[in-house]
């Protein structure tokens, strides 16, 4: 699923109505026509519905739905920040044809209209939002404001049209002051600024409304979401004759004194994900502790300056085990010290296969990045924010605050696959491509979690997955393993890997296509948000 800049989403409906000939009111009609559709999924009984429209096509928006919710016999209350006859192109068709009906149409220009506002919307069952919409630039001031504060500090649930009003929709800054909406109903694309933080947050639950945008007109856009059925349909067939030796070999390269669980959940991870052998290679010392815990998976034992610390000579051993194998990962839990960056530079160069680095070591990569550039196969990059930003050069808030930006400029930067982890982590490639992973949450928020997805991807592509795909499937998986757990507390990184077959299974099943409402709605998270 595609996503948009604001300007692109703009273009995309200039395109539209002048080289498609699909008139703007139509347009219109057909988003208020989406909106009134998902408040009959969540509001099947009528109910008393409050309308707050704001100017501009947004408003337009929000005058249509309330017409569609009235003569659907939902009791509502349209209140508009625009006075009488002042909309202009197809908002004004809207507002002409509620006159013409006698709709009454009450005005917010005073603080007493406020107050009146708030008398009425604490006595409703849900408020509509449609106050300004997408391609906000500058800070909200004012009236607005003030009708900002007020939804946001009532006890109603809000939907918010195709944004919520002062958010900026490309990079998902709070404009001054936005509303907190429990659901978003946006039109053809999500937008970026939905998908990033804060605005993620203040979205709730995102639906996406087709409303006749071609998608000729929005293929080449180069962020896309990731969806449940985009995801099963990369996973590969396991055949009936399968067996440990065609499901691919993962080497895990970890470990050290005090982190040798790290290599245990990286190297778990792997066969969870599918992969029919696990090979765990990690200082001599460590091997006894990992021997003990670990059933499935086969541990070498790499020779020692000292104890956990990888000899430097253990590099060509390492790089003959991975020409048997058809991935490695590197990092979890690894001594992030001088010899390991001397056994990196050498593995990076002359690895037969690709390679994944997490962890130990992007701590030890930071200030040689360019090195990626040399390496045989795309290598694969796991930062956490405070890593990206350490190895970018930057602070972590610029790094969060750019989230979609950084990703993409260092990946063509490094020639590497960014997995930037995180809230809806980021995929981005080489040459400008990016993926937004919209599963995941609060359980994945305890150490080792991180050590799970590098495994993960490098069970994917040791299947036969493509690094890109392979990244995309892992992180969607592995967030969907956290989100299908219960509750937000009381869990650890264990307990993420231990539900990796339920969120495979959920996949599996038509639980893939829960999101879809009707065929012209579809949530973009496969399961709500607790």
């Amino acid at each position: 699923m595609k996503v948009l800049s604001s300007a692109a989403m703009k273009e995309a409906d200039r395109r539209t109505m002048e080289d498609m000939g699909l008139p703007g009111a139509v347009l219109m009609e057909t988003a208020g026509l989406r909106v009134a559709e998902f408040i009959f999924s969540i509001h099947p009984e009528p109910c008393h519905v409050v309308v707050i429209a704001g100017p501009g096509n947004n408003g337009g928006d929000g005058l249509v739905t309330a017409r569609l919710l009235y003569k659907a016999g939902y009791k509502v209350e349209l209140w508009s920040t625009v006075k009488a006859g002042a909309y202009r192109g197809d908002a004004a068709v809207s507002e002409k044809y509620l006159s013409r009906i006698s709709f009454p149409v009450r005005r917010v220009a005073t603080s007493r209209d406020l107050e009146r506002f708030s008398i009425e919307l604490s006595g409703a069952d849900l408020v509509i939002d449609a106050m300004l919409g997408t391609g906000l630039n500058r800070d909200v001031e004012g009236l607005i404001a003030d009708l900002i504060h007020v939804v946001n500090e009532s006890d109603v649930p809000v939907l918010s049209v195709d944004a919520p009003s002062g958010l900026n929709t490309d990079t998902g800054q709070v404009m001054g002051s936005a509303v907190r909406a429990d659901w978003t109903v946006t039109f053809a694309c999500p937008k970026w600024g939905l998908l990033l933080l804060p605005g993620a947050a203040l979205t709730g639950e995102l639906v996406v409304a087709d409303i006749n945008i071609p998608d000729l007109l929005i293929e080449d856009a180069p962020v896309e979401l990731l969806t449940a059925a985009e995801i099963k349909s990369c996973l590969p067939d396991r055949a009936f004759d399968a067996h440990k030796g065609t499901m691919g070999r993962v080497l895990i390269v970890s470990g050290s004194p005090g982190m040798s669980g790290a290599a245990m959940l990286a190297a778990e991870s792997a066969l969870r994900g599918g992969a029919g052998l696990s090979y765990l290679a990690a200082p001599e010392s460590v091997c006894p502790a990992l021997e003990s815990k670990l059933v499935e998976v086969i541990t070498i034992a790499l020779p020692e300056l000292s104890p956990g610390i990888i000899s430097p000579a253990a590099v060509d051993k390492i790089i003959e085990l991975a020409g048997n194998c058809d991935a490695v990962a590197v990092g979890p839990g690894l001594n992030p010290g001088e010899e390991t960056a001397e056994i990196l530079n050498k593995l990076i160069q002359l690895c037969p296969v690709p390679v994944i680095l997490d962890a130990g070591a992007l701590a030890v990569l930071r200030g040689n990045m360019q090195i990626l550039r040399s390496a045989r196969h795309l290598p694969l990059v796991t930062p956490h924010p405070g890593e990206m930003a350490r190895l970018a050069g930057m602070k972590t808030g610029q790094v969060q605050f750019s989230r979609l930006e950084t990703s993409i400029n260092f990946a063509r930067l490094w020639n590497c696959i960014v997995i930037l982890k995180g809230a809806n982590t980021i995929i981005a490639t080489p040459k400008g491509k990016a993926f937004i992973n919209p599963t995941g949450g609060p359980a994945l928020s305890t150490a080792g979690t991180g050590d799970l997805l590098t495994g993960l991807i490098a069970s994917f592509i040791a299947q036969g997955i493509s690094p890109e795909r392979a990244s995309a499937a892992a992180a969607f998986i592995h967030g969907l393993a956290g989100d299908l757990l219960p509750g937000r507390r009381g869990h650890m990184a264990g307990d993420v890997l231990d539900n990796y077959g339920a969120a495979f299974h959920f996949l599996e099943t038509d639980q893939a296509e829960a999101g879809y409402i009707n065929p012209f709605l579809k949530k973009v998270r496969p399961l709500p948000r607790k």
